[in-house]
């Protein structure tokens, strides 16, 4: 039975998300009050049955460090998987950072590649959210006799959302012709998830082709520069999409999914999503507090009313306090009789003094981390 190595892999200069990218890697992202971004691709996966799974981060990767731990919690056979957690933060020695291409650091972990035991690697991105068995695609890229296949999915909104997005361009046999950016200009287009099913020898073969060419090529710059030479076909995926490249696409993501239908889909309990889980109390409601339509997470306190939003752990919403359309991430404090409508609020801020905070659904307010205001 052919098996894969499973690589989450970063993202290039496109996708900044702002605020939040200046504190943490876009892995370590909070989502949907309990997760953390890199907890989806690893739960697809181990979902799927890959137990050897390789995460490369580029950023500082302590928040990851401590939120992955042993990995025990994404469910690994601990006799023969591992999960490694590979940062490839680098200091210049004048005091700022530089950020490799994901072809740089695959290189520079080639030779741990080359001696796994998969035939295969599946490389997902960390910034689409989407659930898939990964172990029924291999299957399809097998039967196929393709070089590479790729996951992508038809959206009709390309022209308002998926900016700077990769697309595909493919013919009547879906295969791709090429790799193209998404400037807005047609509703229609093929996105590419970023996704990529490959045997290992071929993957090799293009990290060192494209590192020859420039240290600056990522491997979806080669697998475009191979679309004439290479069998290179596209997967359709038929589910739900998020793709997190910005501020807003952030907080559309985690609106999107509180409605019943696309929590559905995200929460199933034969796919189930992993975390790190933390040993607090449940959610208490304190007098006349109350929530609707939202995800609230252990550990918080709520004595106000909260509408439409994710509440993070270990939060505590005051008296009098209204919390609409807002994304509460861990360990904040929102005081008496305090409106906030579209805002998203990083951890360990306490919102005291400041009794409206106001955002546009187009435009979300964001108040960083550990702000008092």
């Amino acid at each position: 039975m052919a098996t894969a190595l499973g690589i989450v892999s970063y993202n290039d200069s496109t996708v900044y998300v702002q605020g939040l990218q200046q504190h943490r890697p876009i892995a370590s992202f909070s989502f949907l009050g309990r997760y953390r971004l890199v907890d989806v691709p690893v739960s697809n996966m181990t979902n799927s049955g890959m137990d050897d799974i390789e995460i490369y981060v580029n950023g500082n990767p302590r928040s990851l460090f401590d939120h992955i731990g042993d990995g025990r919690q994404y469910n690994i056979n601990s006799k023969h998987g591992s999960l490694s957690l590979i940062p490839l933060y680098k200091e210049t020695g004048l005091g700022t950072s530089i950020y490799t291409s994901d072809v740089e650091s695959y290189y520079d972990n080639i030779d741990n590649i080359i001696e796994t035991k998969h035939d295969y690697v599946i490389i997902a991105p960390v910034n689409y959210i989407y659930t898939t068995n990964y172990a029924e695609l291999l299957q399809q890229h097998i039967e196929s006799g393709a070089d590479i296949s790729m996951l992508y999915k038809t959206v009709n909104d390309a022209n308002e959302k998926y900016i700077n997005c990769d697309t595909l361009a493919l013919n009547k046999q879906k295969g791709v012709e090429g790799i193209e950016l998404n400037v807005g200009r047609y509703k229609k287009r093929d996105l590419s998830l970023l996704t990529y099913i490959m045997k290992k020898d071929i993957f090799v073969s293009l990290i060192e082709e494209a590192r020859k060419v420039s240290r600056m090529y990522w491997l979806k710059d080669i697998i475009n520069d191979k679309c004439a030479e290479l069998d290179i076909r596209a997967i359709a995926h038929r589910g739900k999409v998020y793709c997190i490249n910005d501020l807003k696409s952030y907080f559309d993501a985690n609106m999107d999914i509180l409605s019943l239908d696309n929590m559905k889909e995200f929460s199933d309990p034969k796919w189930p999503i992993y975390t790190n889980t933390s040993d607090t109390a449940p959610v208490v409601y304190i007098g006349d507090g109350t929530a609707q339509q939202s995800l609230i997470s252990n550990g918080s306190q709520i004595s106000g009313t909260v509408k439409h939003s994710i509440v993070g752990r270990s939060c505590k919403i005051g008296k009098g306090a209204i919390i609409e359309n807002c994304v509460i991430t861990e360990d904040v404090e929102i005081g008496p009789n305090a409106i906030l409508q579209n805002v998203i609020v990083d951890k360990h801020s306490k919102i005291i003094h400041k009794k409206e905070l106001v955002g546009q659904d187009y435009e979300p307010l964001y108040i960083g981390r550990r702000e008092k205001i």
